[in-house]
């Protein structure tokens, strides 16, 4: 094996490694395992409609917030549904290969702080975890809920 693949590997190993303990980092610090597109701002906080319910506001992308013209805007669209393309392929990637050993070291680090809990708190925090896993399921299944 040449000297500039080993470099490769190595590298790729260490920024999988790097991404991985961010992963959990995030997750540990928030465990909705929801992110924030990139470069978003949130334009105002959640707002009620005229029949009481939460109505959730847009997010502006950094790049909108400059004000491109509009045809700067037609080929920033095209760039982002282009790279837009690329992490989607790349997000299914890492579902196939690295979502199942996520999900055990999950599981393993949520069992291993209810052990530190009494019965009372452990089980006031697996209910928790259960509404977050319901609420980040609905998300993803087009905000559904079975309630």
């Amino acid at each position: 094996m040449s000297r500039q693949t080993r470099t490769r590997l190595l590298t790729a190993g260490v920024l999988l490694t790097v991404f991985g303990a961010g992963v959990l980092l995030g997750f540990a610090a928030d465990s909705t395992l929801t992110a924030t597109p990139a470069g978003a701002v949130e334009t105002q906080p959640v707002a009620e409609n005229e029949e009481g319910e939460a109505e959730e506001r847009r997010r502006v992308p950094m790049y909108e917030q400059v004000g491109p013209d509009s045809a700067q805007s037609v080929m920033i669209a095209a760039l982002v549904k282009e790279h837009r393309a690329r992490m989607d392929a790349l997000n299914r990637e890492f579902q196939e290969n690295y979502d199942p050993r996520y999900r055990v070291i999950v599981e393993e680090t949520r069992e291993a702080i209810k052990e530190v809990f009494t019965e009372e708190q452990a089980t006031q925090y697996q209910e928790l975890v259960e509404e977050s896993d319901r609420r980040r399921a609905a998300e993803q299944n087009g905000g559904s809920d079975d309630r």
